[in-house]
């Protein structure tokens, strides 16, 4: 049905030309950080610029939660991606969450870095 008078859509059309990436940087890192571990390290990174910009950042990797990892489906890939992560946090780690995937090895290389 078809209204004649005043455009409802004037508010609309004026916020149409805003673009996503204008968000504040500290909004990106704030609905990024509510992703999971694995989601961020193995899709989020690749979306755009800016969303691998932000999570280059290491406070960004302050906590690693790697124990639901519904991602990740081989679990030969676990350490690999288990190592990117903590190469991310540049030493700024501070909680770091594991399953079962762990290794003796894994537990040491986090250790030292």
């Amino acid at each position: 049905m078809l209204i004649k008078g005043k455009s409802k859509n004037k508010s609309k059309n004026k916020n149409s030309n805003r673009s996503w990436l204008e968000l504040p940087e500290e909004l990106w890192e704030n609905i990024l950080m509510r992703l999971a571990t694995i989601e961020r390290l193995l899709i989020a990174q690749k979306v755009c610029t800016t969303w691998s910009r932000v999570l280059n950042e290491p406070f960004m990797w302050h906590v690693i939660d790697m124990a639901n990892c519904r991602g990740l489906t081989n679990s030969h890939v676990f350490p690999y991606v288990c190592h990117d992560a903590v190469n991310r946090s540049q030493g700024e780690l501070v909680d770091i969450r594991l399953t079962f995937y762990a290794t003796k090895e894994l537990l040491v290389y986090v250790a030292e870095r």
